[in-house]
């Protein structure tokens, strides 16, 4: 079918290709048990959709000024970059979705706030990485989400205005990095529960890529990212 509303597709990573959220929650539920320290999944929860650094700065803050804090962090990385090895749990879906992009000759990329290299990690067990035709790490950006300098820079390095760009994110921040972008913005919402007013401002809320066809299918489209 041919895609009369956007010029390209862009993704965050975690959360939304890959569920990866879990996995980093699992790391950091079993590195805690292991230096004894009190952490639950609804502490995790405030992460999501945060830089790693300033996560672990926030957990340092929590645990103490005292607490071991670079030991904790090579544990929890340990634990993740050996389930990246296995290969990270694609969301329900994507796969799916993203070759039908493909097949169609959609312009794709992926904005992330991880780094660089953790983020080329998340995808060795995949063959995504090589059809993307962009892909922003927090490594290039100097105000990561939800600042909107990560999807206006995927923007640029397309040569594509945001308002024909269409997004899919899953945390609040990726979604107001989206949104003041001027892109397009559909929510997948994933660990975190996504307040009303803000999945509001979205062009759609999806469950799993599954739906994601029907944004293609729309014969108009009406302006939402105000």
């Amino acid at each position: 079918m041919p895609f009369t509303h956007f010029d390209a597709i862009l993704f965050d990573k975690d959360g939304t290709i890959f569920d990866s959220e879990q996995v980093c929650c699992d790391a950091w539920l079993a590195t805690a048990k292991t230096f004894d320290v009190h952490f639950t999944e609804e502490m995790f929860k405030k992460f999501i959709g945060i830089p790693t650094d300033e996560c672990n700065r926030m957990a340092h803050r929590d645990f103490g000024l005292d607490f071991p804090m670079e030991a904790f962090i090579l544990e929890t990385r340990r634990f993740i970059s050996t389930q990246k090895r296995q290969g990270l749990p694609v969301k329900q879906g994507f796969d799916n979705f993203f070759r039908y992009l493909l097949e169609n000759q959609m312009p794709v990329g992926v904005v992330t706030s991880s780094g660089y290299d953790s983020a080329i990690e998340s995808f060795q067990q995949t063959s995504y990485l090589q059809d993307l035709n962009v892909l922003v790490t927090i490594d290039d950006v100097t105000h990561p989400k939800p600042a909107p300098d990560c999807y206006l820079l995927a923007c640029q390095k397309l040569s594509i205005s945001p308002e024909r760009v269409l997004v899919f994110e899953d945390s609040k921040a990726g979604i107001e990095a989206s949104l003041a972008a001027g892109c397009h913005t559909v929510a997948i919402p994933d660990l975190l529960e996504l307040e009303p007013a803000l999945l509001a401002r979205c062009l759609d809320t999806l469950t799993s890529f599954d739906q994601a066809y029907k944004i293609l299918e729309q014969p108009a489209l009406i302006q939402t990212n105000v």
